[in-house]
């Protein structure tokens, strides 16, 4: 899957990896004019809270918990998804699937965003506006946010036009999803150190060969269900 990464991504650095796998600082950090804020997903702060779902997947060596983003103030349209509750229960629900429901259904929210974390989730912060960003970057310097592109991670949660977290801080461990610079190309791809190759999410596997140009691990992916903010 292609990468189209923000201009730190041209600092790249060598890295030889081996069974200790280790991050580095952003070595462009100081060049950074202005940062982006993943707070500015929350657009109605006081109406808008998080819906926190877990999946598991066998391809994963941790489970994949999503984070909903729900905001309460805004009107469901028939392409959204929304948090409903229904029997007791709360779900996520495409609007157009409840068309035909003779069931009581109470909405709770529409969906604005899914945030899906590839690896040890944080807590969930209680100022989400403010605390959002840092629960996701804890270490700006050794982070950037970048935008993928193809299908081929969409198994594991990575969707085309997903932004991605990438970390410089975070070991490299089995079933870490990586971004790597390979073959003139920026790729995201699982590290399989078990059979020592480079996995997509539909298990075609590709040789991991030494060194390799490692330019972080994906923690986070964001896929947006409405246009809620205005990034290219």
């Amino acid at each position: 899957m292609l990468l189209l990464c923000s201009a730190v991504c041209i600092y790249s650095i060598e890295v030889v990896l081996t069974n200790e796998f280790t991050g580095f600082e952003n070595p462009a950090a100081t060049f950074l004019e202005s940062a982006l804020d993943l707070g500015e997903i929350i657009s109605h702060p006081a109406s808008t809270f998080i819906y926190q779902n877990t999946e598991i997947d066998d391809r994963s060596p941790i489970e994949l918990v999503k984070w909903y983003v729900i905001d309460s103030s805004l009107k469901p349209e028939l392409i959204d998804s929304v948090l409903i509750e229904l029997h007791g229960e709360q779900t996520i629900r495409r609007v157009s699937s409840l068309c035909y429901t003779t069931e009581p259904v109470l909405t709770l929210g529409t969906v604005t965003a899914i945030i899906k974390h590839h690896h040890i989730t944080p807590a969930i912060p209680d100022d989400l506006q403010f605390g959002l960003h840092s629960a996701l970057i804890p270490l700006p310097a050794a982070a950037f946010i970048s935008r993928a592109r193809g299908s081929k991670m969409s198994g594991l949660g990575i969707k085309n036009e997903d932004l991605l977290v990438v970390r410089r801080d975070v070991n490299y461990e089995q079933g870490s999803i990586a971004v790597i610079y390979s073959e003139n190309k920026f790729m995201c791809r699982v590290l399989n150190l078990s059979n020592n190759t480079l996995d997509d999410a539909d298990g075609v596997q590709s040789p991991l060969i030494r060194p390799l140009s490692a330019e972080g691990v994906a923690t986070a992916s964001i896929e947006f269900k409405r246009p809620v903010i205005a990034w290219g």
